[in-house]
């Protein structure tokens, strides 16, 4: 093995100028773990080095060889070298004697070496002593610093001083330079840390985009961008040469060891918005290829100007608008580089950058806020962070905590929307309102992080409603609408999304509906043209500024600063920085060499902190010193503790002093005599140095004379030079400005072409897919046209195909009887009675012989409607007729109705009888029900029963003369009257019984009138009218009949009667009624419910607050009278109320487990729901929530027993006994308000009582019903405005106190008997009392007739008459008493 130097460290390598990409230590440990396994590995950003360290050293060998490249970047790669320790320097040797004098005379110094000044520790400049005597790591720089003795500090500034006077002629020299300056300002400034920590942060005032001391270390590195490049450098020079001009401050971490920087090396608020108004105006819109480069370049300037506003802690309008502008870039790239590899666009990363942008947003509105300063912007902002967390629903309680105007806003309720479609799963909606012209492109690039989940959602739920019923089978659904559904911008992106999670495309362009895989790698977004960057309809820089960009020249005109003059030495007024403050003349300053004294005993300088009358060793003191000592003095006077110490400080101080001045005398002797022995040694060495220096003075003037006339013609060469350049500066830029014109002129041809390429192709696509459309339309409106025409055509082939064999066969039947007839007699003598009587084709058989005979035509009307011994083809389907017109409670619901038909008495009414009995009326087509329907049992004149056409029917048949049906009769819809025009005085007496039985005011009247229908018309209008007003009726119509045996006209007629009948209000239009629980209907009008009311109106009414907060009687009373009227709406009379009749109850669908009990349909009531006694109890259930009367408050309302008691008496008589020590502490601390409120606690204990009572009456009722207009009228109007509080009873005359007996030895039996039976009497007196009121409240209750309206209404159809008559009655006795005022 070959031997190697030991100055390396042959497993590491040290790697410098390594790609931006390495700032991402994933992409760094990646490319050098492919080398071998990685022990360590170290990224140091702002020097652009890196050191990887390998397990063995043949891996680190092959990563030295083959891993100095990076796509196309390629970097310096070396072996790292071995550390070593630092030499140590010695501390100087210092008198014991003088230093303990010194520390009595500083005997406000507690540490052994305390300076005037921090110094500042440097590599130049190390630490003395061992290292195992250096301030550990936790200690701060600054401490570590302050233990360093003066005269290393002295010596180290004068080192400083003597490199800033240095000429720099390159740009590392100029960059050691002002890096010297700055090491000198922090050692002067280390001294002011008190007050530089009393004054807060640092307030920068750098002009520049980039402070110069970066500028030079970065240029001299070559860690210069391709933005920041000057133009055509690349040709000039291998890596380019940096423009000053164009250079923008670099980010970097921050870490322990980073000096805190100056305010020279802070951009102030000026220079941060110049800088971002340049990458708005020159970078962003600059995306061109690779966008890698673009976003790490803008992304890092932009998170400088970020940490730079969090170090100065800056909070104002123009801070919050660079932020925005920050937050607004990286939404921007959201949408911008969905599509780009990871390695050049990181999403998460990205979302972190603009999570913390927005919290510094939400930080700076609230402190504004309350600085009373609106942000103009938080509008917008608001929603993004809303946007951004879609997924959390905690942003509501954020979002609650906003003001109202911010709550209300138009962005919130959109971000709101958003987030309901997402937690519904609604992609439809979703993409709508991506859509929707004011969802903005900023808006739209947050929702694209959604877009891989929703679709995969939404994929899921295609293939649960398109999949196929069977196992064995798969369904399919074409591309073009999976990609519609999904809002994938192509067929071919729906295609890569569909097949990334498992599903197949088959030949014919259609997506196979199988079981979707969960792949581990979520899938890739395509740039997203069409549903986002189509929203973009200004530049990029406009985009992200939110508002017109700023001018151009507000960075144009700008030049950096220089601190470096014509002949490359630092300017006098560079040394202290102030020369880059704004608006201020540069101070020139005489900084004089540090003067060279001889230190006798070698003892850095210290200050003194004795009192007026002492002396220092220390030179005198400066502002910030002296600002320094006050504050320590300060705060040794705050000290309180340490006065007795101080006294005996200053005992041994004035000692010190004496020791001195005796110590100093003895050494001023000591120095007189050497200063007379150096005295005379200086004047001989004087008298030597005159004349060397006369002849030193002739040669350096003839020296002068010479280099005078060679800068005069160096000066004259510079200037022709110097007039050359400018004169090839000024012809390179007119050709420069030249090729810019030709370029542009060139890239707006091609921007022309490639603009007008693309109209072109989206126009002819966009003709292409409306030919496509209309194609499609027209040949499925062609189909549809030509199925109908079909089906038609089909239709009315088998009606003729019908009509065509009856007249066959009835041909056929006539030619039989025909040639019977020939060959037999006209006589039936052969043939038995009987048989003759029961043959229902004898009347046709003479019918036809006497046609035969007498040559009568042939009736082919008879002949299409059908012999009457063949069921009739043409029937009257009154489900059909019902369907039309009678009203849904809800789609899908089926409906009922009840018929009733009443034939007259007599020839009449069998004829009737018999036309319905023949067929007339259309029986239930069970074939065309949904489900199979179980048909009832037929009761007494049952007729027809059936479900068609989503209608349950029963028809009834009522004869004149049967008995009374009310049990079938009852709870009818309708009601069809036959009767003749001979009898019209037996109608009213008719319609009268029949309307008492089934409690129906709809009637149709069909009026036989075959002989004068003609003249009818006066006669009816004077006769019916009166009468059928008398019966009460709501509606009737007149419908004539002419002729009972034409078939045709009875079924017009009898359609046209159900017609009207279905058009008149059903019992489920009017919501009359209404079904709730009954534990919840207590609970939602007696709770807190009723209680918000009351409040309310105390906050409107005056006497209402002020009764409520003196007299808890009166809150008491308040409820009670709720109570009371809740009384009236369930203890109504519904009996007369509409009912479902009992034989439509086996129609009635069945309601599933998870489908809640149905409020306003009858059908669907509970049975017994309308008999008195079930709602007594519910009266009697309301009568034991009423709170007991309550005593009277006590006389010392203040005297917290009283009060107490009084509660606890209460409570007691009206709560349940276990539990009134919990109700009587919530109760008093009701008492705990400054205002109390007596309805807080009138509601603790109704909501508290109506618990006990329905959790002791265990067999209630399960439901209530109960008419709504009554409960808005009684219960939810404002009653409580009107109410009156009834009076106390007068109060009995006060008894005299009687004086107590005298104790008795024995207890009275017959006392103790009579004082028992008192009690008891007493009692038996409440329980009368209360249950007089219970009865009084009963027979108060008002009974409402069952219908709304009153009166009756009729009307003439189809030749028929009729006379409205409508009455309307306005119940202003239920309004509120302001109501009535106004009425």
């Amino acid at each position: 093995m070959v031997s190697r130097p030991g100055a390396y460290n042959y497993k590491t390598l040290l790697c410098t100028d390594i790609p931006e990409l390495f700032l991402d230590k994933f992409v760094a440990r990646t490319h050098f773990g492919r080398f071998g396994n990685l022990v360590n590995f170290v990224l140091r950003p702002c020097r652009m080095t890196c050191t990887v360290s390998y397990a063995t050293e043949e891996e680190a060998e092959l990563a030295l060889h083959e891993g100095n490249v990076y796509n196309g970047h390629e970097f310096h790669m070396s072996y790292a070298e071995n550390e070593t320790a630092p030499a140590q320097k010695t501390e100087q040797w210092v008198d014991p004697e003088v230093q303990a004098e010194l520390n009595a005379l500083s005997g406000g110094w507690p540490k052994q070496y305390q300076p005037s000044k921090p110094i500042k520790m440097t590599p130049e400049l190390p630490a003395a002593g061992s290292r195992s005597q250096q301030p550990s790591s936790s200690q701060a720089p600054s401490e570590r610093r302050e233990r360093q003795p003066p005269a290393q500090s002295k010596g180290y500034a004068q080192e400083l001083e003597a490199v800033m006077l240095r000429p720099a002629h390159t740009s590392e020299e100029k960059y050691r330079v002002l890096d010297a300056r700055d090491k000198l300002l922090r050692l002067n400034q280390s001294h002011r840390q008190l007050d530089i920590q009393k004054s807060g942060s640092t307030q920068g005032y750098c002009p520049d985009m980039c402070p110069e001391k970066e500028r030079l270390l970065r240029e001299f590195q070559r860690q210069v961008s391709v933005f920041e490049l000057q133009p055509d450098s690349l040709s000039r020079q291998p890596g380019g040469l940096i423009s000053h001009e164009l250079a923008l401050k670099q980010y970097s971490r921050s870490s322990a060891d980073q000096e805190t920087p100056l305010p020279h090396e802070l951009r102030g608020e000026p220079a941060l918005h110049m800088t971002m108004s340049y990458l708005m105006h020159e970078i962003m819109d600059n995306d061109r290829e690779p966008l890698g480069d673009w976003f790490h370049f803008v992304w890092d300037r932009t998170r400088s100007i970020r940490k730079e506003i969090t170090q100065q802690e800056l909070c104002s309008l123009g801070a919050v608008k660079l932020v925005e502008q920050c937050a607004r870039f990286h939404i921007h790239c959201a949408g911008r580089l969905v599509a780009e590899d990871p390695s050049v666009f990181d999403g998460k990363i990205n979302a972190d950058n603009l999570t913390k942008c927005l919290q510094t947003l939400k930080y700076m509105y609230h402190d504004l806020r309350l600085k009373g300063v609106q942000c103009p912007r938080e509008a917008e902002f608001r929603g993004y962070i809303v946007l951004l967390n879609l997924a959390d629903a905690n942003f509501l309680w954020d979002v609650g905590q906003l003001p109202d105007e911010l709550q209300t806003c138009a962005e919130i309720r959109q971000a709101i929307q958003f987030y309901l479609s997402l937690q519904d799963t609604n992609f439809v909606r979703f993409f709508q309102l991506l859509r929707h012209p004011e969802t903005s492109y900023l808006s739209a690039c947050i929702l694209v992080r959604y877009f891989t989940r929703l679709r995969v959602l939404a994929l899921h739920r295609l293939i649960q409603g398109y999949r196929a019923p069977r196992k064995n089978e798969v369904s399919s659904l074409p591309l073009a609408y999976v990609a519609q559904m999904l809002a994938c911008e192509s067929q071919e992106e729906a295609a890569n999304f569909v097949q990334h999670y498992g599903l197949e495309i088959n030949q014919y362009n259609r997506v196979v509906l199988t079981t979707m895989d969960n792949p581990e790698v979520d899938y890739k977004l395509e740039r997203q043209l069409e549903l986002v960057e189509s929203k973009r309809y200004q530049s990029v820089g406009e985009c992200i500024c939110g508002e017109p960009l700023p001018p151009k020249t507000l960075y144009s005109s700008h030049r950096p600063h220089n601190s470096f003059n014509a002949h490359q030495m630092l300017k006098r007024s560079a040394w202290s920085a102030k020369d880059q403050m704004p608006n201020q003349e540069p101070e020139e300053e005489s900084l004089q060499p540090p003067h060279q004294r001889d230190n006798l005993f070698k003892v850095p300088m210290q200050p003194a902190t004795a009192g007026a009358g002492g002396f220092s060793f220390s030179p005198p003191k400066s502002r910030m010193q002296e600002v320094a000592a006050v504050a320590l003095a300060e705060q040794q006077r705050q000290q309180q503790a340490q006065r007795a110490q101080e006294e005996a400080r200053m005992m041994a101080l004035q000692q010190a002093i004496a020791a001195a001045k005796q110590r100093e005398a003895e050494l001023m002797a000591l120095q007189a005599a050497k200063a007379a022995e150096a005295e005379r040694v200086r004047q001989q060495r004087q008298q030597e140095q005159e004349a060397e220096l006369l002849r030193r003075r002739h040669e350096q003037e003839a020296e002068q004379q010479r280099k005078q006339q060679q800068a005069q013609q160096m000066q004259e060469t510079l200037e022709q030079q110097e007039r050359q350049r400018r004169e090839q500066q000024q012809l390179e830029l007119q050709q420069r400005e030249s090729r810019l014109q030709a370029q542009a002129l060139r890239l707006y041809e091609e921007l022309f072409e490639e603009t007008l390429h693309s109209i072109a192709s989206r126009q002819h696509t966009l003709e292409r897919q409306f030919r496509q459309y209309f194609d499609h339309m027209v040949d499925s409106i062609t189909s549809e046209l030509v199925e109908r025409e079909i089906q038609k055509s089909i239709y009315e082939m088998g009606l003729m195909r019908i009509y065509w064999r009856r007249w066959r066969d009835f041909r056929r039947v006539q030619q039989q009887k025909d040639t019977l007839f020939n060959q037999l007699p006209l006589s039936f003598g052969a043939e038995k009675p009987e048989q003759l009587v029961d043959e229902q084709s004898v009347e046709d058989s003479l019918r036809l012989i006497r046609r035969y005979r007498q040559g009568e035509a042939c009736n082919y009307n008879q002949l299409l409607t059908g012999m009457a011994d063949r069921s009739c083809w043409l029937k009257l389907d009154i489900w059909k007729v019902l369907a039309q017109y009678l009203p849904q409670a809800q789609p899908g619901a089926r409906r009922f109705y009840k018929l009733l038909l009443s034939l007259p008495e007599g020839e009449e009414g069998l004829k009737l009888d018999y036309s319905l009995d023949g067929g007339l009326l259309q029986r239930p087509p069970l074939q065309n029900t949904d489900e199979p329907v179980p048909v009832p049992e037929p009761q007494p004149g049952g007729y027809i029963h059936g479900v068609a056409h989503g209608v349950a029917l029963s028809v009834l048949k009522i004869r004149v003369g049967q008995g009374s049906g009310s049990s079938t009769w009852a709870h009818a819809d309708g009601i069809v009257c036959f009767a003749s025009s001979s009898n019209l005085q037996d109608i009213p007496h008719r319609l009268q019984s029949i309307i008492q039985e089934s409690h129906c005011a709809d009637v149709a009247l069909v009026l036989e009138n075959p002989m004068h229908a003609s003249t009818l018309e006066e006669g009816l209008c004077r006769q019916l009218q009166q009468q059928l007003d008398q019966l009460g009726l709501r509606s009737w119509s007149i419908f004539c009949l002419r002729e009972t045996s034409q078939r045709n006209q009875l079924m017009s007629v009898m359609q046209s009667a159900l017609t009207f009948l279905a058009q008149q209000p059903h019992r489920s239009r009017g919501g009359i009624l209404r079904q709730e629980e009954l534990r919840g209907f207590l609970v939602d009008n007696l709770g807190p419910e009723l209680f918000r009311r009351l409040r309310h109106a105390a906050d409107v009414d005056q006497t209402i607050r002020r009764k409520s907060r003196e007299s808890p009687q009166f809150c008491v009373e308040l409820y009670n009278e709720a109570v009371r009227r809740l009384q009236l709406v369930a203890g109504e009379d519904l009996q007369h109320c509409p009912q479902f009749p009992q034989d439509l109850r086996p129609f009635v669908e069945p309601l599933s487990a998870l489908e809640s009990l149905p409020e306003s349909r009858l059908e669907y009531f509970v049975s017994g729901w309308e008999r008195p006694n079930q709602r007594w109890r519910i009266v009697q259930l309301l009568e034991l929530a009423k709170l007991p009367q309550m005593p009277a408050l006590p006389l010392r309302r203040d005297h917290q027993e009283d009060l107490c008691q009084w509660v606890l008496d209460y409570v007691e008589v009206s709560q349940q006994e276990d539990l009134v020590e919990s109700i009587c502490l919530q109760a008093i601390h009701c008492f705990e308000q400054e205002a109390p409120n007596y309805l807080d606690l009138t509601q603790l204990l109704a909501l508290e009582r109506l618990q006990f009572v329905l959790r002791r009456e265990l067999d209630l009722p399960q439901v209530i019903v109960y008419r709504t207009r009554t409960l808005k009228s009684y219960f939810q109007s404002p009653w409580y405005y009107d109410f009156q509080q009834p009076e106390p009873a007068s109060p009995e005359p006060p008894v005299e106190a009687v004086e107590s007996p005298p104790p008795m030895e024995e207890l009275n039996f017959d006392d103790i008997v009579s004082k028992a039976e008192c009690v008891l009497a007493n009692c038996e007196k409440l329980r009368e009392k209360r249950r007089t009121l219970r009865d009084l409240n009963v027979a108060r209750t008002p009974k409402y007739e069952s219908s709304s309206s009153s009166g009756s209404s009729s009307r003439y159809t189809n030749g028929a008459w009729g006379h409205p008559q409508q009455k309307r009655k306005h119940d202003a006795e239920n309004l509120p008493k302001r109501q009535r005022m106004d009425l």
